[in-house]
């Protein structure tokens, strides 16, 4: 997924291994790996703020952006889930 500033209120999200697609909703969720546990799709996690990289996936498609910013992104084309949000369609691993 891409990174960017710009934010949409709803985006859907396929979660491909686990074969779940959701729509995010912003005003509910902070991130994706909120959305991902509301449907039953496991994601390891630790620390929830972009700090142990733990719950970091790997993008198939789209565009993401970070609240709150993680001390480090991770390269190529992962996101770590616990503090991205999707701001267009997307899939991860």
């Amino acid at each position: 997924m891409q990174r960017s500033p710009t934010r949409v209120r709803q985006a859907p999200v396929t979660f491909s291994r686990a074969g779940v697609t959701a729509a995010f909703d912003a005003a509910r969720w902070t991130g994706l790996l909120e959305l991902a546990e509301a449907c039953d799709v496991r994601v390891r996690w630790s620390c929830r703020t972009g700090v142990c990289h733990t719950c970091q996936s790997a993008v198939v498609d789209g565009a993401v952006a970070y609240s709150p910013q993680p001390l480090e992104e991770p390269g190529g084309d992962l996101v770590l889930l616990c503090c991205a949000r999707p701001i267009t369609p997307g899939r991860v691993s």
